[in-house]
């Protein structure tokens, strides 16, 4: 079984605005916490916005919409999750939920099992 997921990270400055994303995304440096920090690793499932006036257009509600219940979205961020039917599943404040969303996909493919040949294809043990 497969699971199907796209992430676009969408980068707003301080004045609310998308701006380029892949560069920022591209030059981050890992924390002292992070182990086998490579961007590049996410790539099969991370798109970046293209044409930044729809993806402002499409952002900007929900950016009022948080500010008005009182979030803080440049410090906090906002998840929109979207179904591949396009219709809105999900907004939160903050990052998604990564931890789930791997964990879901470990189960699905069977790498949470140990299925024959995890190793080579995501590393580890």
């Amino acid at each position: 079984a497969g699971v199907d997921v796209m992430i676009v990270p969408v980068l707003l400055d301080e004045n609310f605005n998308v701006v380029e994303t892949k560069s920022a995304w591209r030059s981050a440096t890992p924390g002292e916490n992070d182990r086998n920090f490579d961007s590049t690793r996410a790539d099969e499932v991370i798109c970046f916005p293209s044409v930044l006036s729809m993806w402002q257009e499409y952002i900007d509600s929900d950016v009022k919409t948080a500010q008005g219940q009182g979030f803080d979205v440049l410090s906090k961020g906002i998840t929109v999750t979207v179904k591949k039917n396009g219709r809105i599943l999900r907004r939160a404040t903050g990052l998604p939920p990564f931890g789930d969303m791997v964990g879901m996909m470990e189960v699905a493919d069977g790498s949470k099992f140990g299925m024959p040949g995890d190793s080579e294809k995501y590393g580890g043990p």
